[in-house]
């Protein structure tokens, strides 16, 4: 995997703070929340983890187990590829078209992004 797939749009963090109804502090401290962010500008959110006001649930537990062992993009990256658990569907896919959460955790297991060279281990 050479080029990484980043799905847009973006929410900036008070954006973010006000579609879901918490203070802007508290975005940044969600685990199930992946977002992009730079030295020098502040970080945006992805929008396809949020549903109307509510953050998605069914990605919100498949980002927090990926991100132990993930950066953000890497995760964001894993979740906008076919993935064979998942018939072929995107991760994003397979969530917005209402199939089991839990063949997310389930794909992520199976079929989860791997750093380059290295043989990610569950057990850990």
């Amino acid at each position: 995997m050479t080029e990484r797939i980043l799905v847009g749009h973006f929410l900036t963090r008070e954006d973010a703070a006000e579609l879901v109804g918490i203070a802007p502090d508290e975005v940044v401290q969600r685990p199930d929340l992946l977002r992009v962010g730079g030295l020098f500008l502040e970080e945006v959110y992805f929008a396809f983890q949020f549903d109307g006001p509510t953050i998605r649930h069914d990605l919100g537990s498949v980002v927090r187990m990926l991100r132990k062992h993930f950066d953000d993009e890497t995760v964001a990256d894993w979740l906008a590829r076919p993935n064979a658990t998942l018939a072929h569907m995107t991760p994003l896919r397979w969530a917005k078209a209402g199939h089991d959460g839990h063949m997310l955790v389930v794909a992520a297991h199976e079929n989860g992004p791997t750093p380059p060279d290295e043989e990610l281990s569950w057990s850990a």
